[in-house]
């Protein structure tokens, strides 16, 4: 997984860390919580990783748990200070006029990083985007596509799309929105400087990650626009 992936990633997950002191052998949601650190601390550092996992098994011990918990925490916040130190501090990345090729794989690693959903809203986005960047993403991640301007385009190339790959996607058309944003997995997003289907062919543009207190907030406002869109 590319750093500034990662790092919005691990950024995430620190914000909706379950309550350590409500803590339960049987808690489902911290199990949920602490695989997916695992994952992503495995893909930091392995050797991180075995540390991470022994501290997790012994939580069901009440006599260490405050040390494993802060084992836990510990090492998530060496992985944040790590890939900080890597990248610039947003963790995005700017691309100059010209530049399409590398926007490009860098949207598609992105987009193939959502294991269980995405929600792309662009205004301008056209039919390019099902050949283009779909194809890229799991056939077991939802997708939804919030579009404005080409749903005549748009229409058309989703039902194909659809018919041929049995996608999990859907597409609505709104005017209350105007921004650039991708969502994926439902807490981390990604604001793009122009539209998907000409980013850097003219002008500069960029990729970059919205905090995680921010983009919590962001979502919630896509999912009103959504909900008040028209299924095209």
């Amino acid at each position: 997984m590319e750093p500034h992936i990662l790092l919005s990633q691990m950024k995430s997950l620190l914000a909706r860390a379950p309550d350590f002191g409500a803590y339960s052998p049987s808690s489902m949601e911290h199990h949920v919580w602490l695989g997916q650190a695992h994952a992503l601390i495995a893909r930091w550092n392995s050797l991180e990783a075995v540390g991470f996992n022994t501290a997790t098994n012994f939580l069901g011990f009440q006599a260490n748990r405050e040390w494993n918990i802060a084992q836990i925490f510990g090492a998530l916040h060496r992985a944040v200070a790590d890939l900080e130190l890597q990248l610039p501090t947003d963790g995005g990345q700017a691309f100059g006029p010209g530049a399409v090729y590398d926007f490009f794989k860098a949207l598609n690693k992105v987009l193939s990083s959502a294991q269980k959903s995405l929600l792309i809203a662009d205004p301008y986005m056209d039919d390019t985007v099902f050949d283009t960047y779909l194809s890229s993403v799991p056939k077991e991640v939802g997708v939804r596509l919030l579009v404005r301007e080409y749903t005549a385009k748009v229409k058309p190339a989703a039902e194909k799309f659809i018919a041929q790959y049995g996608a999990l996607l859907e597409v609505r058309s709104s005017n209350a929105f105007h921004d650039r944003l991708l969502f994926a997995d439902g807490d981390v997003c990604w604001v793009i400087g122009q539209s998907i289907k000409n980013a850097a062919a003219l002008k500069p543009t960029y990729l970059a990650p919205l905090s995680p207190d921010i983009a919590k907030l962001k979502l919630a406002d896509y999912e009103q626009v959504w909900l008040g869109a028209a299924a095209i």
